[in-house]
């Protein structure tokens, strides 16, 4: 009887431990933490950020869908709108064809948006960086 006792409430903790968050109708479980989550995307998006600078586009696009998945759980899991930002900003990169990025880069509106997004929240130093350009 101890045996299920103890198999019973470790089965509880295991539950409480995940990083579990309610969203509606759904419980989402996350392995990552928000803190986690965030330097993961960011750790994708400045390797898309160099391999822009490179010219290697097709490259960025492959770095950008890679920080997707990441970019989702830090969405899902954070309540803070920097989180949502982040998240379109990187589907916005990742889904821009690799022959249109040096024309966005110079005249989209959007692409300027979320450089901004990315280079503020994903800065190696904390601070504001200059790329891309």
């Amino acid at each position: 009887m101890r045996i299920i006792a103890a198999v019973v409430l470790l089965g509880a903790l295991s539950a409480c431990a995940g990083g579990s968050e309610q969203t509606g109708d759904e419980t989402t479980t996350s392995p990552l933490s928000i803190v986690e989550a965030q330097t993961k995307t960011c750790a994708e998006v400045r390797t898309g950020i160099d391999l822009f600078n490179a010219k290697d586009y097709a490259g960025t696009v492959a770095s950008f869908e890679k920080a997707k998945v990441t970019a989702k759980v830090y969405a899902t899991i954070s309540e803070e709108p920097e989180a949502d930002a982040l998240l379109d900003a990187v589907e916005y990169y990742a889904n821009l064809a690799p022959a249109d990025y040096p024309e966005a880069a110079r005249t989209s509106e959007n692409f300027a948006r979320n450089k901004a997004i990315t280079l503020n929240q994903c800065a190696s130093d904390g601070t504001s960086a200059g790329t891309p350009t």
